[in-house]
């Protein structure tokens, strides 16, 4: 653990393509912005915690069940950017972009999040992977990424990757939706120019490889409960209430 000053930045828009209005849907009477926000809090990992979006009615629901929240511009082309517009006045160190659609995150993860952040440098984020099951693979809502033998990222895709061409059986990893950098990294990566394959694939994180950003990523073990469509609600919902 370090004794440097960590903020958690959970971005939050209204216009999902896929899910609309995702972080305000209601599960167990809980906004699933909330699910997120409690989770990361609960963690005891951060110095403190808020949620960046661009919707009065997102500022209004966290603010009301007693959540921190800042209203930021609407001409943001991902949640990094937004997040570096909330972090940007603010007195910390390093600056976690915690994704608002994995409602479960693991205190665990978190935790280990924190022992790996002091490695990351102004030219480097932290990231998280996982082992991906066949049915990862082949979902295009579940990111893959491909590592090099020091554990830095070479790729992340929608795809599947790698292509298992000679049935080897090899191991595909999934991408967590967490990020961190040091305030300066944070920066730094949202003035970099948007990537021709960032724009392909709709994944803001190959910005940073696209500009030679290292990606640098520690595996932890967890199922992630991501909410991207109606019937992912519809499950989440069925395993909290059961």
């Amino acid at each position: 653990m370090t004794n440097k000053k960590i903020l958690c930045v959970i971005p939050a828009r209204i216009g999902s393509t896929r899910l609309p209005a995702k972080p305000l849907i209601e599960i167990k009477k809980l906004p699933l912005v909330m699910w997120t926000y409690n989770a990361a809090v609960n963690s005891g990992i951060f110095d403190k915690v808020l949620v960046a979006t661009d919707d009065r009615k997102i500022f209004d629901t966290v603010t009301r069940h007693g959540g921190n929240a800042v209203m930021t511009s609407p001409d943001h082309e991902s949640g990094t950017d937004r997040v570096c517009e909330a972090a940007s006045g603010l007195p910390y160190d390093f600056i976690v972009n915690l994704q608002g659609d994995e409602p479960l995150i693991p205190a665990g993860l978190l935790f280990t999040l924190a022992e790996h952040i002091t490695f990351i440098d102004d030219n480097s984020l932290l990231t998280c992977v996982s082992n991906a099951t066949i049915d990862d693979v082949k979902n295009p809502n579940i990111v893959k990424v491909v590592c090099a033998i020091n554990g830095d990222a070479l790729y992340f895709s929608r795809a599947g990757i790698p292509f298992d061409r000679d049935n080897r059986s090899a191991t595909a990893l999934r991408h967590c939706g967490i990020y961190a950098f040091t305030k300066s990294g944070l920066i730094r990566f949202c003035k970099m120019p948007h990537g021709k394959l960032e724009k392909i694939e709709r994944l803001e994180q190959l910005r940073a490889l696209e500009n030679g950003m290292r990606i640098r990523c520690f595996s932890y073990e967890y199922r992630a409960i991501g909410i991207d469509t109606p019937e992912d609600v519809t499950a989440f919902s069925a395993m909290v209430e059961g």
